[in-house]
């Protein structure tokens, strides 16, 4: 008797294991509204955004010898330039958010030109791609 409660209590506590994985994965993949790859057949970069505390995260995701630029303009005062992130070392990030203040602090409902490419050796930049997205939370 006692090894069958052992088994059911080992049985409950794989099934509670089971269920808090696959909502765990859904969950953590919702808390970016937007991202968008370098423009390469197999991408080195990502950008990533989430209007709520308007943290932007960068991503090299390529061992490639390659460094992530962004530039980040504020579209609805025509174009006004923001700041610029980069980032090198695959699987090496860098974020922004609200809460370090100006310039990382963006209008609300405004518009904003995220532009990510890729550089290696500081000439002619790369696998340029362009996204327009709004601060809406």
């Amino acid at each position: 008797m006692k090894s069958r409660r052992i088994l059911s209590g080992l049985a409950v506590a794989a099934l509670a294991a089971a269920a808090s994985l696959t909502f765990a994965a859904p969950a953590s993949a919702a808390t970016w509204d937007h991202w968008m790859y370098t423009d390469d057949g197999d991408p080195g970069g990502i950008v990533r955004f989430r209007a709520d505390g308007d943290v932007v995260q960068l991503c090299d995701i390529e061992a490639d010898g390659w460094k992530v630029y962004l530039t980040v303009s504020d579209w609805t005062q025509s174009n006004l330039h923001k700041y610029d992130l980069s980032v090198g070392g695959n699987g090496n990030c860098i974020e922004a958010r609200a809460s370090f203040g100006s310039p990382y602090d963006l209008r609300e409902g405004n518009v904003f030109r995220f532009a990510i490419w890729l550089d290696k050796d500081g000439s002619v930049p790369s696998f340029h791609d362009v996204a327009y997205w709004t601060n809406v939370n």
